[in-house]
């Protein structure tokens, strides 16, 4: 375990790389009375060109897939619900996706241990099925309608649009209507065993918590748990310098003009 004091803070990170890649971050508050926990992988909406797990070639996935997959994690094959096991627990958990990665959370002061042996659990049994990847098409479907209902999310994305030529980062995280029914459980299957290795994840607590046995928890966890490792190859983008557009005007309900 390494220890790194953060100056001028008056806090310390604990940090450590298991076997098998995962690299976990702990940092103890003992003046705060709740606990932060987030397991993130490093892989968001801008990465879906490359080269899945166990296979050759490149493939192209549909845009939003991996929104859609940090969907998809909190089904089970049990049937639980990975919200009401924590809120049961005292503790309020949530999900979101970057352009570069997606995390999975809970916060609350009560039952670390279970609800972190919990959030490792849940999302390292994923359960994808034809007709459960259909059913969320739909409710991702609202999603990407309500966002684009929204003024200030249209400007943030349509500087994006405009800017870039070729970076992912000009396609909403989201996707669109027509990637998101794309969609299938194939590709779901593909990016997650590519994308949630425990090389390609991190692990970040704060809050009154013991770091040593942080660590130990997560570590026997894994211990008996074996993962064949294959270098992430994803495709290189070359961005010209040159902007997509030079102008765009939308029309949308607003009180003032937004630029």
């Amino acid at each position: 375990m390494i220890k790194k004091n953060i100056e001028n803070l008056d806090l310390t990170v604990y940090s450590e790389k298991l076997d098998n890649g995962l690299e976990i971050y702990v940092v103890p508050m003992e003046n705060v009375n709740n606990i932060y926990t987030t397991f993130s992988t490093k892989f968001g909406s801008t990465t879906d060109t490359f080269i899945p797990l166990g296979e050759k070639g490149m493939v192209t996935v549909p845009l939003g897939v991996a929104h859609f997959l940090e969907h998809k994690l909190f089904e089970q094959e049990d049937g639980n619900d990975p919200f009401t096991f924590f809120n049961e627990r005292g503790a309020d958990a949530n999900a979101n996706t970057s352009y570069f990665k997606t995390t999975y959370l809970f916060k609350g002061p009560d039952y670390f241990d279970e609800n972190l042996i919990y959030l490792l659990d849940y999302v390292s049994s994923p359960y994808f099925t034809d007709e459960n990847v259909t059913k969320e098409k739909g409710i991702i479907e609202q999603e990407y309608s309500m966002y684009q209902d929204e003024p200030g999310f249209r400007l943030y994305e349509g500087i994006l649009k405009n800017l870039y030529k070729e970076n992912a980062i000009k396609d909403s995280i989201v996707g669109t209507k027509e990637s998101i029914n794309a969609i299938t459980k194939e590709d779901l299957y593909r990016c997650y065993n590519t994308f949630y290795h425990p090389s390609n994840m991190f692990i970040a607590v704060t809050g009154n918590v013991d770091a040593q046995n942080t660590i130990d928890l997560i570590k026997n966890y894994y211990k008996d748990k074996k993962y064949k490792k294959e270098e992430i190859v994803v495709k290189e983008v070359i961005e010209p310098i040159e902007v997509s557009k030079d102008k765009e005007v939308i029309n949308m309900d607003v009180l003032i003009p937004k630029i």
